[in-house]
């Protein structure tokens, strides 16, 4: 890990940073970046990290508002540029676990995609939509009554990817309301979160650690 001594006091975990970019663990129940809605009210990362650091922040990806994990953020534009490149090329990948609401057995890795529409607050399937593409495998039950644990690996990045593939194919995951769950949670949390982040073809580039990981928290 490359993380400076003379960092400010920031009010999250900083998993790795480098001189241009800076990985943060992003609990649940925040905003990745600030909401185009004036009215809204929920924390957010990225405003509370940029007036931490005490300069402009660039984000490079985003988790949900009810997911947890590894946030990267850039410290310059051209960093900025440069890391959302290497998102969008599919050199920086990423790992889930999560908890779905109904028991499966153990699996060989499967092969899940889909034509995803982005709508005004979930996904759907359409002719139009642009293709997704999910790796998934399930672990085992999981340690509730009828749940099972599943390794996610995302190939391409639309939105609620993970969430409507879940909720399609096996059942909605835990605590997440807007695809189905039956199942209560904490407030503002699912049973999703985001436990790897694998630079290995880039590391060198992004002055980062090759794998960045962060433990479970269901």
């Amino acid at each position: 890990m490359s993380v400076k001594q003379d960092m400010p006091q920031i009010s999250f975990d900083v998993l790795d940073r480098s001189p241009e970019l800076i990985v943060v663990r992003k609990p649940a129940g925040y905003l990745s970046t600030p909401s185009r809605d004036r009215a809204e009210t929920r924390p957010c990362l990225g405003t509370i990290l940029q007036k931490d650091l005490g300069q402009q922040i660039y984000p490079v990806h985003r988790l949900d508002f009810e997911v947890s994990g590894p946030l990267i953020f850039a410290l310059n534009p051209k960093a900025h540029s440069s890391a959302n490149a290497w998102f969008e090329q599919g050199l920086i990948r990423k790992t889930y676990l999560a908890v779905a609401e109904a028991s499966h057995a153990p699996t060989d890795e499967l092969l899940w995609e889909s034509l995803l529409v982005k709508g005004k607050k979930r996904s759907f399937e359409a002719p139009y939509g642009k293709p997704s593409i999910t790796m998934a495998r399930c672990l085992g039950d999981y340690k509730l009554p009828e749940t099972s644990l599943w390794k996610l690996s995302p190939v391409t990045g639309r939105s609620h990817q993970l969430r409507f593939e879940m909720a399609k194919r096996i059942a909605p995951i835990w605590g997440d309301l807007l695809y189905g769950s039956k199942i209560a949670h904490e407030v503002h949390k699912m049973a999703l979160q985001c436990v790897e982040l694998n630079l290995i073809q880039i590391a060198n580039k992004l002055g980062l650690s090759e794998v960045i990981q962060d433990s479970p928290r269901f």
